[in-house]
């Protein structure tokens, strides 16, 4: 079987990292391809996976490259965002998290991608009072709207995760804190948030095995889909 030609976009960032490394230990072979600003030098663990690290100093150059985005009937997984503080404010969030994301969504359907996978949040909702939910409402109907063969949205909760964050987020932080807390004394949390270890692997395991049409997954779903990769790396190689 030919390998999935694979473009990921937001390589760097906590989810993007985690799929990245799910997808270089994937029995199913990819054609792999991770944009960011700066080099890389990851191996995959299958040998049938080929990884290419295109390195763009600034992403808004990219829809109107003359490169392709992504290959003709390949999968493209978007899991770019930033914050308001990094950002600098609301408008200049919005132009990466919304603007950005949908033109580089745009740029992979006219490269002919048949696949695209979007990591949303839990509460997007366009019409929300409220920047974040509005914006990743706001991207979820406009990438819906490119009419992709497959269109996949996730919507995890609160991401758990080991160590620092690279970027300084204090109320997350917090937040994280007390979810680990709780767990740690046998609280149930599965409510609350998931492990970046489960998006990362739910992504990889969807990329291989992405469902037709559109599909909105939350925790539960992510949680189980991660599970099911981890079984397949028993398998043999696709």
């Amino acid at each position: 079987m030919s390998p999935i030609a694979l473009t990921l976009v937001g390589s760097t960032g906590l989810t993007g990292a985690s799929a990245l490394q799910h997808l270089l230990s994937s029995p199913t072979t990819f054609a792999l391809t991770a944009l960011s600003r700066r080099t890389d030098a990851h191996t995959p663990s299958n040998k049938g996976t080929s990884y290419t690290n295109r390195v763009v100093a600034d992403l808004t150059t990219v829809a109107a490259a003359p490169e392709p985005l992504v290959a003709s009937g390949g999968v493209y997984v978007t899991a770019l965002g930033t914050t308001r503080a990094q950002a600098g404010g609301v408008k200049q969030q919005e132009a990466i998290d919304l603007d950005l994301n949908r033109d580089l969504a745009t740029r992979a359907k006219k490269d002919g991608a048949a696949t695209i996978i979007v990591v949303s949040s839990a509460g997007a909702d366009a019409n929300s009072y409220f920047a974040y939910p509005r914006i990743k409402g706001q991207l979820e109907e406009d990438v819906k709207g490119l009419g992709f063969e497959r269109t996949v949205i996730l919507r995890p909760a609160t991401l758990l995760y080991s160590g620092d964050r690279a970027e300084k987020r204090t109320a997350e932080g917090w937040f994280v804190g007390l979810i680990k807390g709780a767990r740690a004394i046998g609280l149930p949390t599965g409510a609350l948030g998931i492990d970046i270890e489960d998006v990362g692997a739910a992504i990889a395991q969807l990329a291989a095995n992405p469902p037709e049409g559109v599909s909105t997954l939350y925790d539960a779903d992510l949680v189980k889909l991660a599970a099911e990769f981890r079984a397949s790396q028993a398998a043999p190689e696709k």
